[in-house]
């Protein structure tokens, strides 16, 4: 089967497109969208981040609002996981409460975290402590310490 569209000639025959006497125009150089992007996050950093690590016993002082009244409440664990970095970095923080195991993901340049105090650095050999979640007890919160 043939299609057929009815011209004598398709498609067109292409005209010349090199034109000598076209004005040339002088643009400005652009600022790559990475690099601007990349601005825009540095500015987003915190300054004054603490240096932690997984296996760290922390206590993350984040800010609360409550109708029109803002508290800190503080959330102590140890860090099971960290991941992401620049702005995107967040970190998570495991602890026992009533016999229960509740896990809470921070982000790490986020406002609503005043402050992260480490009080008990933790020696460890995985980057991430996912299998304390199956643990119970003392032993889902036993991490050898580093001193």
């Amino acid at each position: 089967m043939q299609l057929h569209c009815g011209f004598a000639s398709y498609p067109p025959p292409r005209t010349k497109t090199h034109r000598p006497n076209a004005i040339k125009h002088e643009f400005p150089a652009k600022e790559n969208h990475m690099d601007i992007i990349s601005k825009i996050e540095k500015e987003q950093l915190k300054q004054d981040v603490a240096a932690f690590g997984v296996g760290d016993t922390v206590k993350v002082h984040c800010r609360v609002v409550e109708g029109g009244k803002e508290r800190i409440q503080i959330f102590e664990g140890l860090v099971i996981a960290r991941k992401g970095a620049s702005v995107n970095a967040s970190f998570t923080v495991r602890k026992i409460s009533y016999g229960e195991g509740v896990e809470r993901v921070f982000p790490l340049h986020t406002p609503r975290i005043a402050k992260i105090e480490v009080l008990n650095k933790g020696k460890v050999r995985r980057a991430k402590l996912h299998y304390l979640r199956g643990r119970v007890g003392k032993r889902a919160l036993l991490v050898k310490s580093a001193g």
